[in-house]
């Protein structure tokens, strides 16, 4: 967003393929299933640790012995991920894929240490306006400063150039920093109004415009005053999926050496998928290692361009989460709530957020039902003569989903977006 919050939130609407206007009225309470919240983990994961090289110039070998053959020359200054510690030797990987043993001697370790790794679940909020001055984010955050871990404002995007261009919010900043809460800068490859595919892969397929973006995101966070970053791509081609891999295994060691969270929204999927123009270039297990946290976006199972049905019903969610926990641990992942619904009628659809819903509640005198096997709350009404159909998220079905966070006691849950929510998850969260 290089003008205004206005031409990012553009990009949302398209992204979830309509506008979200607010409502009024009071929330009908049909009989829904009691509300549980989110237990407190059992166990903690470690973080590997990062290092730099101090002395001019050290040779990675393929062994740990100075005997064995140089498969690489590391120059002082870069960034190094530690794998493994031997008889004086740190077994590594470079930002550029590179692998071997160096001696202990030559680096600098600059062990990261997860300021979220605590007894507490990360309940992070993800930040955005509809329009320049749209208070709902703002006031929903403000008023659950006491339950909200992290803050991610939808700010920033990256050019093809590797050229990081946005505007942060200051007063979010220090708030979140006075509350203790920790700040996500988002970086997207929004261009215009919409995710651009031509952008990422021009930005992905180039070392130089990685190595810029890189240097960029790094240069935000310290000027900014964020915890880190959470990269947004989507739409990446799905022939550019060893390219994205690569902008993560570059990331990593840089903002990792300067005490940075490295996070990412990724693409719900249930298999490798390598085929797919939505989460094909995501290569779970190739990414893994250099996020500290993978959100995963648990929603849109059905969208506005398809055919009706839940948001996020509760088996689909939960076969993407067994999926997503063959490659990461469970202290790595952060499960994707949705905050809004979608209408359909014969033609199409549109998404709604809660409080527009309500509205259509109270206009048609509707009573909602629950689904029990999905888990979700849904409606139909008549408007001139033409059947809709609602499916949507609330309080009952995020306590729902809760029970799948603390099944697998993952690191905690993301609510996209801040302002459109049922004001009743905040009691179960």
């Amino acid at each position: 967003m290089e003008q205004s919050v206005v031409t990012t939130i553009l990009a949302l609407l398209v992204y979830l393929s309509t506008s979200l206007f607010g409502g009024g009225g009071k929330p009908v309470n049909p009989q829904f299933p009691p509300e549980k919240g989110i237990e407190s983990p059992q166990n903690e994961a470690a973080v590997p640790s990062t290092a730099v090289i101090f002395t001019e110039l050290v040779s990675m070998r393929s062994e740990p012995a100075t005997k064995s053959p140089v498969t690489h020359q590391l120059t002082k200054g870069t960034a190094i991920t530690i794998n493994e510690e031997k008889d004086g030797w740190y077994q590594v990987t470079d930002q550029t894929g590179n692998s071997g043993w160096i001696v202990k001697w030559a680096v600098k370790p600059t062990y990261f240490t997860n300021p979220s790794l605590t007894n507490k679940k990360e309940i992070l909020g993800y930040y955005a306006e509809s329009y320049s001055g749209d208070p709902r984010a703002l006031q929903s955050f403000a008023k659950n400063t006491n339950k909200i871990t992290t803050v991610a404002p939808f700010l920033y995007r990256v050019d093809k150039y590797g050229n990081i261009s946005g505007q942060s919010k200051s007063q979010l900043i220090q708030t979140a920093s006075n509350k203790g809460i920790k700040v996500l800068a988002v970086i997207t490859n929004i261009s215009s109004s919409s995710f651009s595919k031509e952008t990422v892969s021009s930005l992905l397929r180039s070392k130089t415009a990685r190595s810029r973006a890189i240097s960029g995101i790094l240069r935000l966070l310290r000027e900014k005053g964020y915890s880190g970053v959470n990269i947004d791509f989507e739409g990446i081609p799905a022939a550019d999926r060893p390219y994205l891999t690569a902008f993560f295994r570059e990331l990593a060691p840089t903002l990792h050496a300067n005490n940075y969270l490295v996070t990412a929204a990724l693409p719900a999927k249930t298999s490798k998928e390598e085929w797919s123009i939505w989460s094909g270039a995501y290569d779970y297990q190739g990414i893994a290692p250099y996020l500290d946290w993978a959100v995963i976006m648990t929603y849109d199972q059905h969208y506005a361009n398809g055919p009706a049905g839940p948001v996020a019903s509760q088996a689909w969610v939960d076969s993407v989460l067994r999926y997503a926990l063959r490659y990461f641990s469970p202290q790595k992942l952060i499960m994707g709530v949705a905050a809004y619904g979608y209408v359909w009628n014969d033609r199409s659809g549109k998404a709604l957020n809660y409080s527009a819903i309500q509205s259509l509640i109270n206009q048609y005198k509707i009573v909602p039902k629950w689904h029990e096997d999905y888990k979700t709350p849904y409606f139909t009404y008549t408007k001139s003569g033409v059947k809709h159909e609602v499916w949507y998220e609330n309080r009952h079905s995020t306590a729902a989903k809760l029970e799948i966070v603390n099944k697998y006691n993952l690191r905690g849950v993301a609510i996209w977006r801040l302002g459109y929510e049922d004001p009743g998850i905040w009691n179960v969260l």
